[in-house]
């Protein structure tokens, strides 16, 4: 696919986030002096690349699967072009220029392996963002508003010009993770493999899992074991970065990394 790449073995896979734009308003009711101190705390708060990629899955640390770093560019080059505005989300998830941008991003490919780790069809990728304000809330309820109303499919130019038309957009049951989620299956009129997003929010960092198979289009799914890896590290990661009152930090630090 075209509109979603990412080198997996020398196998165009899958594409990267994105979503509709933060207003930077601030709390309802707030003053301009209110938000504009919100804002210079979210600055100062906002991990940085090296922070966030305390989350990155290891290569083999989720059974079943190769996992590896995705470098800049993995979802290609430019910004997408959808036929019509309420579903430029959704084109938008498919590169790699996000909107809003994020204050950080990390990004992983996966594949699945058998025996002597030869590849299964099943491959993707996974894009961890960390957001100021509203970011992240924002974002996935405007790919969540963009799949409702672009069901019936839509046409859209890659960033590098490519036309890639989806006959359907289909919405699918969420995982029960984080404090919202969401799942969508893109049907490739040209393709015969879909496209799979699914969508994790907690706090202000933001999951993308993208997925496709040649091998089994029908049954692809995004496997509940990478979803649930994924998270349990956010989780770990944000607990981490919580401060601590003196009287209760143990003596000793026996959190340990996830992926350890």
């Amino acid at each position: 696919m075209k509109a979603m790449v990412a080198v997996i073995s020398a196998v165009v896979a899958l594409g990267l986030t994105a979503g509709c734009g933060v207003d930077g308003s601030g709390p309802r009711g707030a003053s301009r002096t209110e938000k504009a101190g919100a804002r210079e705390l979210d600055a100062v708060r906002a991990p940085g690349p090296a922070e966030l990629r305390h989350v990155e899955l290891g290569a083999h640390e989720v059974p079943g699967f190769q996992i590896e770093r995705a470098g800049e560019g993995a979802a290609g080059a430019g910004t997408p072009r959808t036929d019509t505005e309420e579903c430029r989300p959704l084109g938008d998830a498919l590169g790699s220029q996000l909107r809003p941008a994020p204050a950080a991003t990390v990004v992983r490919t996966f594949a699945k392996t058998g025996e002597d780790m030869d590849f299964e069809g099943l491959m993707g990728m996974i894009r961890v963002s960390e957001y100021a304000g509203d970011g992240a809330a924002d974002t996935l309820e405007a790919l969540r508003t963009a799949a409702a109303a672009c069901a019936d499919g839509f046409r859209m130019r890659t960033g590098e010009g490519e036309p890639q038309e989806f006959e359907a957009v289909r919405t699918l049951s969420p995982p029960g993770l984080g404090d919202e989620a969401l799942a969508i299956r893109l049907e490739n009129v040209a393709e015969r493999a879909p496209s799979l997003i699914t969508a994790v929010r907690s706090g202000r960092t933001l999951a993308m899992f993208f997925a496709t198979s040649l091998s089994d289009p029908d049954g692809v799914s995004i496997p509940p074991s990478l979803l649930r890896a994924q998270m349990a590290k956010i989780r770990w990661a944000a607990a981490e970065a919580s401060p601590r009152s003196p009287s209760a930090a143990p003596e000793d630090d026996e959190d340990a990394d996830p992926s350890g």
